[in-house]
């Protein structure tokens, strides 16, 4: 169902909206914590490790695609706020042609190369060959999650947030199915929780693709008419290539973190894999939260509704600080039991060193909710550039500051590092808001 968001309640939208979406991030996190949970209660923490090490690196390839995505979904967003439905198809044809070329070259990379790949993050020789294999299968599959996130940006840009839920919510239940099957009755190991995601991903993007078809006509795309209008692909690159950068940069960040936390060992890579799936389940509905705010400005912005942005802005960054404070202190509480669902009770050394990162990270949580307001607010209103920018002001803390205290205080570095960063960017924030935000042309 598609959503006018130039008109009513602006907190009626943006709840509305974001609910359906925080439960869509949750189950897309759920994918990589199924692997992970499966195989680590079935197979141990050495295969446990193998999935945190090719973590990053599949990450930076997702969300190198999500940052395509969300350009486009911003341009959809401002057509249709604009009720000019020709060019919103006319942009989805473009995104779509032009993104599949994109991935397939991608698949192509990385599939070839998984093995130099673990290689540069330095992963430990005994988890190095089972992390090139999850990675491998795992890029095979890209084009699905192409598919299903340039689909569900589409849906998104109209208002429309519970089908992708709805999706997301079957084709979870199958990954679960499979990934317990392959990797406990088939004995696949961390090729099973590959194959187990790919496939789940294929379902997602074919239901979802059928879904638009019978219910979206605005966006029914027969195959003749998927073309790639070329002064429309500039306009698509300039939004979706800076935060396609930005968010690599994210990720290669990460990446860099993730090869500084390999040179601690396995019970340190398999406790920094449990934590930071941990912190990306805590931090998915801020990033829920500004993607509300990016799609309702930009409906906004493309029905010149500007007074509603601003307002639209203060209502996300209350609600985002409320929910990380809330959630810091069952964080606080649980830390250890939510280990225990990735590792053994028996690793007590692995559980240690995962604690001794969260628990003060989770003090912080509230910085990223901050972060994550205001560059939703960019995005929606045109100035992805300060998002990447931020962004490269964050990372080289972050990694700097990783790599110089990791040897001395461990995982608890990258708490540091990333809290220091965060600060960093939102001083930055602060500043691009007083002197830019306000401008919406």
């Amino acid at each position: 169902m598609t959503r006018d968001m130039t008109e009513g309640n602006i907190t009626k939208h943006l709840l509305l909206y974001s609910v359906p979406l925080i439960f869509s991030d949750l189950l897309q996190q759920l994918y990589h914590t199924v692997d992970s949970v499966v195989v680590g209660q079935f197979k141990g923490k050495e295969a446990l490790a193998a999935i945190g090490a090719a973590g990053p690196i599949m990450n930076i390839l997702i969300f190198m695609i999500a940052g395509i995505t969300m350009g486009a979904s911003i341009l959809m967003a401002e057509y249709f706020g604009a009720k000019n439905y020709k060019r919103l198809r006319e942009e989805l044809s473009t995104s779509l042609g032009a993104g599949l070329i994109l991935t397939v070259v991608l698949t192509v990379l990385f599939f070839a190369g998984s093995d130099f790949f673990i290689r540069l993050t330095r992963t430990p020789v005994e988890i190095s060959a089972l992390a090139a294999r999850y990675l491998r299968v795992i890029s095979g599959g890209l084009i699905f999650t192409f598919l299903y996130n340039i689909l569900a940006a589409a849906l998104r840009a109209t208002g429309d947030s519970k089908t992708s839920l709805y999706v997301l919510m079957f084709s979870t239940a199958i990954n679960v199915f499979l990934d317990v099957y392959f990797v406990r009755n088939l004995q696949m190991g961390v090729l099973g929780a590959a194959y187990a995601t790919v496939i789940s991903e294929a379902v997602s993007s074919v239901v979802l693709l059928i879904y638009i078809y019978r219910k979206v006509p605005a966006l029914c795309l027969k195959p003749s008419e998927i073309r790639i209008d070329l002064p429309l692909l500039k306009s698509t690159v300039n939004y979706s290539s800076v935060s396609a950068l930005q968010q690599t940069m994210l990720y290669l960040g990460r990446l860099l973190v993730q090869s500084g936390v390999n040179t601690l060992g396995v019970d340190a890579i398999a406790a920094f894999n449990a934590a930071s799936i941990i912190d990306s389940y805590v931090l998915a509905p801020g990033s829920s939260f500004a993607s509300s705010v990016t799609t309702f400005s930009a409906q906004n912005k493309g029905g010149r509704k500007f007074d509603r942005i601003p307002k639209a802005f203060k209502i996300t960054m209350v609600i985002a600080v409320t929910y990380t404070v809330f959630v810091t202190f069952a964080i606080l509480f649980a830390g250890r039991p939510l280990f225990e669902i990735f590792l053994k009770p028996s690793e007590t050394n692995a559980i240690a060193i995962g604690l001794a990162y969260l628990r003060p990270m989770a003090c912080f949580y509230f910085m990223a909710g901050i972060t994550y307001s205001f560059q939703g607010y960019f995005r929606g209103i045109g100035k992805l550039k300060f998002t990447l920018m931020g962004t490269l002001i964050q990372m080289p803390i972050r990694i700097i500051l990783t790599y110089s205290l990791i040897a001395d205080i461990g995982l608890k570095s990258v708490a540091v590092g990333t809290t220091l960063g965060w600060t960093c960017m939102i001083i930055f924030d602060i500043y691009v808001y007083k002197k830019y935000g306000s401008s919406f042309e």
